[in-house]
């Protein structure tokens, strides 16, 4: 990033909007998973990989609801499937976070 160099007697004054962690985003999307309800999720980076585990999560039979560019509502109460798509997941590189182990 650039450097800003302000000079004079004046005081700034603003906001800055601060941008999700994407690697809290893609762990927080599939957590939804254990639930059997809604989430709402804010402050989401709006970056491929968010999307894709959103596609992800549709596939399971997860309802996404995009309430604004940043902001989504995700309803777990209908998963179908309990496999995540290979052909999806094998361009996804948190994918790890759907993992199912059974014994």
């Amino acid at each position: 990033m650039d450097k800003l160099v302000i000079k004079g007697p004046c005081k700034l004054k603003g906001e800055v909007t601060i941008s999700g962690a994407k690697n809290a985003a893609v762990a927080i999307l599939p957590a939804t998973l254990l639930i059997d309800g809604t989430c709402r999720i804010e402050n989401l980076p709006n970056i491929s990989d968010v999307k894709m585990s959103c596609k992800i999560l549709e596939e399971l039979g997860a309802k996404i609801t995009w309430i604004s560019e940043n902001e989504i509502e995700i309803d777990t109460r209908d998963i179908c499937c309990t496999q995540a798509p290979l052909d999806m997941t094998s361009k996804f590189r948190a994918s790890y976070y759907l993992l199912r182990f059974t014994s």
